[in-house]
């Protein structure tokens, strides 16, 4: 019975390594900079942050997850329609 429990989370762990692991570590890399975008509410260049986490694994299966996590036009508190998120091609 402890074999088999051992197996088991074994097999979990692979699972839950491949599934998250794998496209977090091969994907972070490409949201975790700053991208230099143009504004559409402003009509200016923004430098804009994305939550990298969440871009990464939702691009690694097909999504667009793209949340705004700071931007330098924004002051805190302030919100927009993150309208220029659209240009990063996820």
């Amino acid at each position: 019975m402890v074999m088999l429990s051992i197996v088991l989370m074994a097999i979990v762990m692979v699972f839950a390594a491949f599934t998250l692991f794998a496209p977090l570590a091969l994907n972070y890399g490409r949201f975790h900079t700053g991208f230099c975008l143009h504004c559409p509410e402003r009509d200016t260049g923004a430098v804009v942050e994305v939550n990298a986490a969440s871009a990464a694994l939702s691009s690694a299966y097909g999504g667009r997850n793209l949340r705004l996590r700071r931007c330098n036009l924004l002051a805190p508190g302030e919100v927009c329609r993150q309208a220029c998120l659209k240009g990063i091609a996820a």
